[in-house]
């Protein structure tokens, strides 16, 4: 099962904005160097849902090609409607992927009822275990913790990655979580609440950017908190710079900063404001001083 360090990967443009492969390359690299547990690849940072279904297919054999074996791979599925779930799930059999996450519905939002049918059809017919994706602010869907024990129970389902920032939800979920069933901590700015609470790995954007920080954050919790709160504090007002537009715009400029690629994004995103680029060059400057 997947823990520790885990990064919600972004996916690069080029100046055509077509995907980037040498850029993703290099991501990949740098966090197989910086010893990174897990990456989640077309999820929410990765902009999925503007993504063509091939396109989304050769980024996971890229990525599979890359770093499967190196580095467990979590592939995100954000259908809202359980059958485009399953056939996505399709493109990628045979290839060398961990485990998938799946969104809870979102428009067409659902039951309880509906929420249990649909990710247990998506369990029973998945060839490798999903974790369950609650983020709300995304979605407009709230889960209860009697639904996600329920969900739970299921064999294929080995945990949810909660980036509802509800810390009360997570020590309710945290409560029953156990060998066969983790919790995710899934928002930056939460993290280290969440490993208090019992998460057993960290699903973050600012990891993109620094891989090695946020391992040494994740490993060190248990063993030395103050190396990992320190760590934290090190990198916190660059994390809450990429917040100050919707994600991923800002990380993505974090990275252009850095070398890595372009900050292109793809409709309805558009690139950041100077306010909020300016903000983020400014926290990453101070952090390099510092």
């Amino acid at each position: 099962m997947l823990t520790g360090s885990i990064v919600a990967l972004v996916t690069p443009f080029n100046e055509e904005n077509e995907v980037d492969y040498p850029a993703l390359e290099r991501l990949l690299y740098y966090h197989l160097e910086n010893q990174t547990d897990g990456i989640v690849v077309l999820g929410t940072t990765a902009e999925a849902e503007s993504l063509s279904d091939e396109e989304k297919k050769q980024i996971v054999d890229f990525v599979c090609r890359h770093v499967g074996g190196k580095i467990k791979i979590m592939v995100g599925i954000l259908s809202n409607v359980t059958e485009k779930v399953i056939a996505m799930s399709r493109l990628f059999e045979g290839m060398e992927i961990d485990s998938y996450l799946v969104i809870t519905p979102y428009y067409n939002k659902s039951n309880t009822k509906g929420l249990l049918r649909h990710f247990t059809q998506i369990a029973d017919a998945c060839d490798h275990p999903i974790v369950v994706y609650h983020v709300p602010k995304r979605t407009g869907l709230v889960m209860d913790e009697e639904t996600v024990r329920f969900l739970s129970y299921h064999p294929n389902i080995i945990g949810i990655k909660e980036a509802s920032g509800n810390l009360a939800f997570q020590a309710q979920v945290a409560a029953f979580c156990n060998e066969n069933f983790v919790l995710y901590g899934g928002d930056d700015l939460t993290m280290l609440a969440s490993m208090a609470l019992g998460a057993k790995g960290i699903i973050s954007v600012i990891g993109n950017a620094f891989p090695k920080e946020l391992k040494l954050i994740v490993d060190s919790f248990s063993k030395n908190i103050e190396i990992s709160r320190s760590t934290y504090f090190g990198i916190l007002s660059v994390t809450q710079a990429i917040y100050l537009e919707v994600s991923p715009i800002l990380i993505k400029y974090l990275l252009y900063l850095m070398g890595f690629m372009l900050q292109n994004v793809r409709l309805p995103l558009a690139e950041g404001t100077l306010r909020s680029k300016h903000a983020v060059k400014t926290t990453y400057l101070t952090m390099l001083e510092s």
